[in-house]
């Protein structure tokens, strides 16, 4: 499930009382992974929190994902050439950019030789832009896995989350279920933002909280309550604690 937006609200760290407790009910019946854009170092937070350290967990928009040791098992990241070229040829459409290096999130990319980075996020200044940003990468031979959303806190901005082609919260839970020998069948998804989408297509129940983006819920086979209204409770609830143990 993701984390901002559906666990807590947007960029803070603490989930409701009755979230927190529904999630520790549920932990005791089903296996239970956090796919989220977030850095490891923001992400381990609400690991910690929730007592969630034996699991995979998928972080940096499906750049990385991290075992139950903590150790980084799956890492695609964009070549430093290919960055400058994403900037170059999405130059005029958006007005910030930040990287994600090191297991952090920065605006500052000043060592390109031997900063990594994972995802990176344009902010557009409007929806209209930020839309043309996937056709103009698209012209090129280099593919990258692209999602455009609202932003986090102006519904007025736009942001585009760039990764490696094969970097997605969707392939982050594939790789989850094929390690685990779960299928699609058996697995829940849940997200509220344009970036959750790839992981409804690997979930038999696709859960979009009501705060959710208008094109995630078009896919979603079950719309909740918002992070707000504790909509993640609905979830536990209906699928989980109210089947037999």
């Amino acid at each position: 499930m993701d984390i901002d937006g559906t666990v807590v609200k947007e960029h803070t760290n603490i989930p409701s009382p009755l979230v927190y407790r529904a999630i520790q009910r549920a932990k005791k019946r089903i296996y239970i992974s956090l796919v989220s854009a977030r850095a490891w170092n923001e992400l381990k937070i609400i690991v910690d929190l929730l007592g969630l350290s034996n699991s995979y967990h998928v972080l940096e928009n499906g750049a990385k994902v991290i075992n139950p040791n903590g150790k980084l098992e799956y890492n695609r990241h964009i070549p430093a050439n290919e960055v400058q070229l994403i900037i170059d040829t999405a130059n005029g459409l958006f007005d910030e950019i930040g990287f994600c290096i090191d297991s952090r999130w920065t605006k500052e990319y000043a060592n390109p030789e031997k900063e990594i980075v994972t995802p990176l996020s344009l902010i557009s200044n409007s929806r209209q832009k930020a839309n043309q940003i996937p056709h103009r990468l698209n012209k090129l031979s280099r593919r990258f896995s692209v999602t455009v959303g609202a932003h986090w806190e102006n519904p007025e901005l736009a942001v585009t989350l760039i990764s490696h082609k094969k970097a997605s919260k969707g392939t982050g839970l594939q790789y989850i279920q094929r390690k685990l020998n779960i299928f699609p069948r058996e697995t829940i998804a849940v997200g509220d933002g344009a970036s959750d989408i790839s992981t409804m297509r690997y979930a038999k129940v696709k859960v979009a909280m009501g705060n959710a983006e208008p094109e995630l819920k078009q896919v979603a086979n079950y719309i909740v309550s918002t992070v707000t209204d504790d909509g993640l409770v609905e979830v536990i609830n209906k699928f989980i604690l109210s089947k037999r143990a």
